[in-house]
């Protein structure tokens, strides 16, 4: 702004300059009889400097007030950016203390998650928040179920039957002899008054069941999904005391059936977990295991069927097979229709060999 000032100065000069030269000129060239004429102008000349003059100090001032409300602007930004990072600086401290209260939050909550998983272990009993909350609205949540409930830490349930809770799911269980230590095994609670446990299930092919002999002993799978509960827990249970068993079955056309024996016990590895017992049937599949009675348990590597070859092998299974048989519910899930006869998870009297199942359900409970 000081450089226009300077600027319209030296114009102005110039100007007075100028015409004073202008004005000598005509002094010394020009007659008296114009004299008059001269001072004429000269007076309109100084006029119109004078007009000038005022307009250039007009736009001077015009400048120093737009310089101080720009100014004054600056100077408000500034305090405005000042109490901004003020502002900035409080929330920071604010977030830290949050960060740091959302830590002992969190800290707390898995206490809490820890503690209640503990207490869970204690009771033998691994119930979700959901099974826990849908027994007290079934069975109501009054003092003596509260009572059961504490008490449960020092009960040992020996089957699914003596667990009083009436939510499928998974337990922790303490059978008799010849079992050392508790297992967890996912109980039935819902067909025909529940206490059955869950020795294979089968619904939607996740689970590779094509295995061999060591696996099948031990057990695949996860109690959530699809498992093989295990040779040596199911000859355990079966042989502490009479089981009977029931074989739930569906097709992919919604057909639901069943087979049930009202005896079942395996024998122990020595015996190739032979098809020890097997009782009288009922059902509506068909009787398709009788046939396996007395038969041991075959799988791709332990040929112990009564075959030239391998069942297993042939039909891509595990099974007590003779030679080789009219259930396969560890075959190859082929969902439904197949050319590949006898090698699905088929139940020859239900839908026949070239049929795969779309779900199955082995279960055993302990006989009254």
């Amino acid at each position: 702004m000081k450089m226009d000032s300077l600027k319209n100065s030296v114009l102005f000069v110039c100007l007075i300059a100028y015409f004073g030269i202008v004005i000598v000129q005509c002094e010394s060239n020009e007659s008296h009889s114009v004299g008059l004429q001269g001072g004429f102008s000269f007076e309109m000349i100084m006029t119109k400097l004078q007009v000038l003059e005022f307009q250039i100090m007009q736009k001077d001032l015009q400048q120093d007030k737009r310089i101080t409300v720009l100014s004054s602007g600056v100077e408000n930004l500034v305090k405005s950016v000042e109490q901004l990072s003020w502002i900035g600086q409080q929330t920071g401290e604010t977030v830290n203390q949050l960060g740091f209260n959302g830590k002992l939050v969190a800290q707390n909550l898995t206490a809490i998650q820890r503690d209640l998983r503990e207490l869970l272990s204690e009771q033998k009993l691994l119930l979700t928040g959901q099974q826990f909350g849908e027994y007290l609205i079934q069975g109501g949540c009054i003092a003596s179920n509260l009572s059961m409930l504490s008490m449960s830490r020092w009960n040992k349930y020996t089957s699914c039957k003596d667990v009083p809770f009436h939510v499928t799911g998974t337990y922790q269980i303490q059978p008799e002899k010849p079992f050392k230590e508790p297992l967890t095994v996912l109980c039935d609670q819902d067909y025909e008054s529940g206490g059955w446990t869950v020795i294979q299930h089968r619904f939607d092919g996740s689970v590779d069941f094509y295995r061999g002999w060591q696996e099948y002993k031990e057990g695949f799978g996860s109690l959530e999904g699809e498992f093989w509960l295990g040779l040596d827990r199911i000859h355990q249970l079966t042989a502490s005391k009479p089981h009977e068993l029931v074989v739930l079955l569906e097709d992919f056309d919604g057909n639901k059936t069943y087979a049930k024996y009202d005896q079942f016990e395996i024998g122990d590895e020595g015996q190739k977990y032979i098809l020890k017992t097997l009782g009288g049937y009922v059902g509506t599949a068909g009787d398709s295991l009788r046939e396996q009675n007395g038969m041991k348990f075959t799988t791709l590597d332990a040929d112990n069927d009564t075959w030239d070859k391998n069942c297993a092998v042939s039909f891509t299974g595990a099974w007590w097979y003779a030679a080789c048989h009219r259930s396969n519910l560890n075959g190859r899930y082929l969902r439904g229709d197949t050319k590949d006869v006898a090698t699905g998870m088929c139940w020859y009297t239900f839908r026949g060999h070239g049929y795969s199942l779309k779900s199955s359900k082995i279960m055993i409970r302990l006989k009254a």
